[in-house]
């Protein structure tokens, strides 16, 4: 309490109200700014003077730079009719398995099974993909809902620890032999 009278009573003696030093009873050293704030001051050594006494300069806080949001888009190349499953997407303890893909009436089909290895039951997981052709040209972005519960009915949540089939993915696209896709999990919803 006192050190902060020791603050306020600086501030009122300073007629001009330019950056003032304090020191508290503890040693330490604040700087007084003449917008009303203040920060600590911590003791720097220079070369010339290493040995035999202290300076004290401003402690500047570096700027808390956020990380950017990290996303889980993934991608790959889907060749149609392989029996090899296409992409596994993650989020939230839950697992999205796109399958072998095959093309039937004039739609790209991707099956899709999802596993729950959270400890809350799921009613909704949406996958938000983006197909292309091999040359790279956007041909359909879409977002599907893969497992969706029926509201207030609890024997149709995915519960913790189990796997099901989702709900296929169709898209009308033109028949190639191979697709590049782009893929990640936009939305999982816990009871």
């Amino acid at each position: 309490m006192k050190s902060y009278l020791l603050i306020a009573s600086a501030l009122l003696s300073s007629s001009a109200f330019a950056d003032q030093m304090v020191t508290l009873q503890d040693g330490k050293q604040i700087l007084l700014k003449d917008d009303f704030t203040w920060q600590y001051v911590a003791p720097k050594q220079t070369e010339e003077v290493a040995a035999t006494s202290e300076i004290a300069v401003p402690v500047v806080a570096a700027p808390v730079v956020a990380v950017p949001v990290a996303t889980n888009v993934r991608g790959t190349t889907i060749v149609v009719d392989s029996k090899k499953p296409s992409l596994q997407l993650s989020q939230s303890g839950v697992d999205v398995v796109l399958g072998a893909s095959h093309y039937e009436g004039g739609e790209l089909i991707i099956p899709t099974a999802i596993t729950n290895q959270s400890t809350q039951a799921v009613i909704l997981v949406s996958v938000k993909l983006g197909l292309y052709s091999a040359s790279g040209e956007l041909l359909e972005e879409k977002t599907v809902a893969v497992w969706k519960s029926i509201k207030r009915m609890a024997d149709t949540y995915l519960r913790p620890k189990t796997d099901a089939e989702g709900t296929s993915i169709k898209l009308a696209v033109e028949q190639h032999p191979e697709y590049q896709i782009k893929a990640e999990i936009v939305e999982v919803l816990t009871r």
